[in-house]
């Protein structure tokens, strides 16, 4: 074996200038390479010029990418809906933020498997909804849903009566437009309908742009599966920093519950305001008013304070006793010198007076 080794390793490099032509143009026709460029190459630059001949016609994406052909359609949706040049002001004035140096060239000149950068697209939507529409993304949705759409016909993705599991069948059209870029994908069914939770990874404004895409996506999906009464669809979309919710309810929007009826109040007495007058007073009546505040009371009479009951002094008045009439002078009797009125004299007296 180490003698087969010998050989081949001299063997080699002696017959490879010869070798190498024949080589590629036997087992790789298409990639033939001619002796003048192909006589000076080692076997480990032989490969490396194989391998770049071999390239595919179309460029690699080295960043993560949207579908060109998608951003294409969606701008020429977008001059359908504009007036006048408005489009193609916008895609000039967002130029200088764009790292493609021609973009209405590269998407003229798109073929099926090119991309645009992704940040670039979702400048140059966002800027179009903007300028074409209202900026909140609703006529982005709008003309997202009619390429869906069609893309779900074409694919015959449609579940009959089943909204989640046609939106289920539409995530891989949907990843199949983002270029070296994982999206997460999480759809669930509720009772009013379902609710998907979308995004990419530390890029919250390729979330932004995802969650437009799939309510879009959702539009289309039941305008085709027709689940429930009627094709209308209520969508709610939370953005989550680099992720969205979309909540999506069959239906009309129902209508707002009314507030529970509150028992009658009885009826309450308003305080009186203070009437007044309705008329301007006059001069005189001011003058009036003003002389009879500047004049001073009387000082009051101490004696004709009266102070409160509970304060009033308590005094004890004393009637006067009527005057006792002085005794007539025949009726009284005789008082001795000494002073003493005896019986005896009383008893006497009358007789001396009846004799």
């Amino acid at each position: 074996m180490a003698a087969v080794g010998t050989v081949a390793s001299g063997l080699i490099p002696a017959v490879w200038p010869g070798l190498a032509p024949f080589a590629v143009g036997h087992f790789f026709p298409r990639f033939a390479l001619g002796a003048e460029r192909t006589s000076h190459l080692r076997p480990q630059e032989w490969v490396a010029a194989v391998l770049n001949a071999a390239r595919p016609p179309y460029p690699v994406a080295t960043m993560p990418g949207l579908r060109s052909r998608f951003v294409r359609d969606l701008v020429e949706s977008f001059e359908r809906e504009a007036s006048g040049d408005t489009v193609g002001e916008t895609v000039r004035r967002v130029a200088s933020r764009l790292s493609t140096g021609d973009v209405r060239a590269a998407l003229r000149d798109a073929r099926h498997a090119d991309a645009l950068d992704v940040a670039d697209a979702e400048e140059l939507l966002f800027g179009l909804d903007a300028a074409v529409g209202d900026g909140t993304g609703q006529l982005l949705e709008r003309l997202a849903a009619e390429h869906l759409g069609r893309i779900l016909a074409q694919g015959n993705f449609a579940v009959p009566g089943d909204l989640t599991g046609t939106v289920a069948r539409m995530q891989a059209p949907l990843e199949h437009l983002f270029v070296g870029l994982p999206i997460g994908f999480d759809v669930s069914k509720t009772r009013e309908g379902l609710t998907l939770f979308i995004g990419a990874s530390g890029r919250p404004r390729t979330a932004r742009l995802l969650s437009h895409l799939t309510a879009a996506l959702v539009r289309a999906c039941q305008r085709y599966a027709r689940e429930g009464m009627s094709e209308d669809v209520t969508l709610r979309i939370e953005s989550l920093g680099d992720r969205a919710r979309v909540t999506a309810r069959l239906g009309a929007v129902a209508p707002l519950a009314s507030a529970p009826l509150l028992p009658p109040q009885p009826p309450r007495r308003r305080a009186s305001q203070p009437h007044l007058p309705t008329t301007k007073p006059t001069l005189e009546a001011v003058n009036r008013i003003l002389t009879r505040a500047s004049v001073a009371p009387p000082p009051a009479d101490p004696d004709e304070i009266v102070a409160p009951r509970s304060r009033r002094p308590v005094t004890h008045r004393t009637e006067p006793h009527p005057p006792v009439p002085a005794p007539r002078s025949d009726t009284l009797p005789s008082v001795p010198r000494s002073g003493v009125v005896s019986r005896n004299d009383e008893d006497d007296e009358p007789s001396s007076s009846s004799g």
